[in-house]
């Protein structure tokens, strides 16, 4: 069976909203692989364990640059 093709999948960035909220530092503490043909990265969000605050948190998502992304 052949490999699918990752082309259309692009590289987004997990952040924490809680922590942007009360330290004003946007902490990236995962990295997730996307098909934005299918899901809105601007409005995709994940319940996540943040490693700062101790607990699960709400994180949205950031793409990241383009060189990341081959």
């Amino acid at each position: 069976m052949a490999r699918p093709s990752r082309k259309k999948r692009a590289f987004f960035a997990l952040y924490c909203t809680e922590c942007q909220d009360t330290l004003g530092i946007r902490q990236e503490n995962y990295v997730i692989m996307l098909n934005p043909q299918n899901t809105n990265p601007k409005e995709f969000t994940a319940r996540k364990y943040c490693p700062r605050l101790r607990k699960h948190t709400v994180h949205k998502a950031k793409q990241i640059s383009r060189s990341q992304n081959k």
